[in-house]
């Protein structure tokens, strides 16, 4: 895999998480009704969390041998799985008093499923991004952050329409999550199983 396919992956396994309704979406669905921009804030307050615990999994993610990435990659495939399961069978979204800012970093350092993603799925894409070095690494937090960033700052500046498009709209993100989930997660168990360069 080059790394523009590389980024592409990146970019898809990212959006199957970002788009998913859940504690980030309906804490700035919440903040979008009172700041059209709060998505952006959101967004900083998430990374604020989550790029230190990248560049923690890319040092471990130098040490693991290439049984390890396997066995990883199959592990990730079945959290994916997990997660599609999950996002089928449904569920609350939290509620959260906050401002915009603290929400982004509340929501993910409390959400169990985050550091689910980041320890399965998310560092088998960091083990990856190691073939390409430095640049690969770097390319890869932006990728992944430009999800956040695009996805969260487009809710919060149509929260109005998308509050008034209620479960229809729920629905299609549920569905469009589940594909991804499902398409990536069966793709990283045969990746893993077989050795099969598809990752």
């Amino acid at each position: 895999m080059d790394l523009l396919a590389f980024l592409v992956t990146v970019v898809l396994v990212s959006l199957s998480g970002v788009i998913a309704p859940g504690p980030l979406f309906a804490a700035t669905l919440a903040e979008g009704r009172k700041n059209p921009l709060s998505g952006f804030v959101v967004s900083t307050g998430h990374a604020v969390v989550e790029i230190p615990l990248i560049l923690a999994l890319y040092a471990f993610g130098l040490t693991l041998s290439q049984l390890e990435k396997r066995a990883l990659a199959v592990a990730g495939g079945i959290v994916m799985l997990y997660l599609a399961y999950l996002e089928l069978k449904g569920g609350e979204r939290e509620e959260f008093r906050g401002g915009s800012l603290f929400a982004g970093a509340a929501m993910t350092a409390l959400n169990p499923y985050f550091i689910m993603w980041w320890l399965t799925i998310g560092l088998t894409l960091i083990v990856k991004s190691v073939e390409f070095g430095v640049i690969g690494l770097i390319l890869f937090i932006l990728a992944h952050e430009s999800c956040d960033y695009a996805w969260l700052g487009f809710v919060s500046a149509f929260s109005g329409k998308i509050a008034g498009m209620g479960e229809k709209f729920t629905k299609a993100l549920t569905a469009t999550s589940v594909l991804l989930l499902l398409v990536f997660g069966v793709a990283f168990i045969y990746a893993g199983i077989t050795n099969h360069r598809i990752l």
